[in-house]
């Protein structure tokens, strides 16, 4: 386990050591809890995006990148390919990041 020094209030170093740490676990899972909440928001406005993009062309990412995209010579065809693109990359990696915050066990 990593250790982690901080530097606590002086109201807060003045409490007894057992009720020091149970201040910073609650606090640690509160963080824990509220970061999993954004990361969850960020991935559902992700997925609303690509939803979007799909619904537009008919078909996932993939699809439209091998099969469509070189048919249809348009800016907005490639505009929207940079845009998905984006959006792909942004979900995963969010849900990357999601996935290890869940893991955490503040304890």
């Amino acid at each position: 386990m990593k250790q982690l020094t901080i530097d606590l209030p002086d109201a807060l170093a003045e409490l007894p050591t057992q009720e020091q740490v149970l201040f910073v676990r609650a606090g640690l899972y509160e963080a824990g809890q509220a970061r999993i909440r954004q990361l969850e928001a960020e991935v559902a406005e992700a997925n609303a995006e690509i939803a979007r993009f799909e619904t537009r062309y008919g078909a996932p990412f993939a699809r439209f990148q091998a099969a469509l995209l070189p048919g249809l010579d348009t800016l907005q065809a490639h505009q929207d390919y940079n845009d998905w693109f984006f959006w792909e990359s942004v979900l995963a990696e969010k849900q990357s990041l999601l996935a290890k915050v869940q893991r955490i066990r503040v304890g």
